[in-house]
């Protein structure tokens, strides 16, 4: 293109025109090209400084920030891991005082076993040494307040020979009323406690007094039954009802054996003894009164 314009310009004036200021050599292109790359350069190694620089100024931030969050968490956790120390502490001594209140609580329980073995053993050893002393005294209920005078004794031994129609006074070692406040006029009296010399005579005085039934003295009813313990006389009460239903069965035999087994004769001979009213009762129930319906 420049010869082109030259020979133009030759052919019009016949001088050589100047090339344009703007227009550059080869030369002149590669050594701005390298100036250029030589910029570029500068200015990306100024950035990376710069970027490395911040870079470095965050990092020291995030470093002092964080040895201060460190700081904080360090102390707000110090106290928290003492506490968590002194419960694991307490645990550990609760554990420990649990194993040996367990541990105790083995030994009295076993030692509660036994001793509550003992005592029914004792319970039932007086329970027999009370029914023991016992054996030879019978109740006689009914006879009015005040009639015996100043010598029970005497006066139930004699009101004995004439309601039995015994042969002679039986011999009584004491003769008293039951322990207890004297009731008011109308009321049921108090029973007479009395205790027969001879266990013989006691058992003869029973019998009669269960053949001679109803007893009376002044147009009062007396009643002769034996002295028992209160658990025991608890117990035999409890067959009362069943008794009552076998009175209306002449061909059934029935007793009440010491302490509290009622035992029943069926008319083939054949018996059977209960302890529990209720499976009495049930028996009673189901072998002869179903009969007697039918």
């Amino acid at each position: 293109m420049y010869n082109t314009r030259q020979k133009q310009d030759t052919q019009k004036g016949g001088r050589k025109t100047p090339p344009p200021p703007d227009s550059e050599t080869p030369d002149q292109e590669s050594s701005a090209a390298s100036t250029l790359d030589a910029r570029i350069q500068a200015m990306m190694n100024a950035l990376k400084n710069d970027i490395f620089s911040k870079m470095d100024t965050v990092a020291v931030g995030l470093h002092s920030e964080i040895s201060s969050v460190r700081g904080e968490l360090k102390a707000s956790i110090e106290p928290l891991q003492r506490l968590v120390d002194s419960h694991e502490t307490a645990v550990r001594d609760l554990e420990q005082a649990a194993n040996d209140h367990s541990s105790r609580i083995s030994e009295l329980e076993a030692t509660v076993s036994k001793l509550s073995a003992q005592v029914n053993r004792l319970d039932d050893k007086c329970e027999d040494l009370e029914s023991r002393s016992r054996r030879n005294n019978i109740r006689v209920i009914g006879v009015p307040e005040g009639v015996e005078g100043p010598r029970p004794t005497d006066f139930i031994a004699v009101l004995l020979q004439d309601l039995l129609g015994l042969e002679g006074k039986p011999l009584l070692d004491r003769a008293h009323r039951s322990l207890r406040n004297e009731p008011a006029a109308g009321t049921q009296p108090r029973a007479f406690i009395v205790r027969v010399h001879f266990f013989h005579a006691r058992n003869e005085i029973l019998w009669r007094a269960g053949e001679s039934s109803p007893l009376l003295y002044k147009d009062k009813r007396i009643s002769v039954f034996p002295d028992f313990t209160s658990s025991v006389a608890k117990k035999r009460s409890a067959f009362s009802a069943v008794k009552r239903s076998l009175r209306s069965f002449p061909e059934v035999k029935y007793g009440l054996l010491y302490p509290a087994t009622l035992k029943i004769t069926m008319p083939d001979g054949t018996s059977r003894r209960f302890e529990d009213p209720s499976l009495a009762s049930d028996f009673v129930k189901k072998n002869y009164q179903s009969n007697a319906c039918k």
